[in-house]
């Protein structure tokens, strides 16, 4: 992806969780990806670094 692509699916992400938190029963269940675990992960321990290759 470039970066508007990027920037694009975290507005998506960000705009999900504004939703969720104002509707306040958001439970879909469905668990994080291998891709998001590891993006979860790096945002809990401070450490987000550029990925420079497709990890998926």
């Amino acid at each position: 992806m470039n970066v508007d692509q990027h920037i694009k699916v975290a507005e998506w992400h960000m705009e999900q969780a504004r939703l969720h938190a104002a509707n306040g029963d958001h439970s879909c269940g469905c668990p994080a990806n291998e891709h998001d675990q590891k993006a979860i992960d790096a945002v809990e321990k401070g450490n987000i670094e550029e990925e420079t290759a497709c990890s998926v």
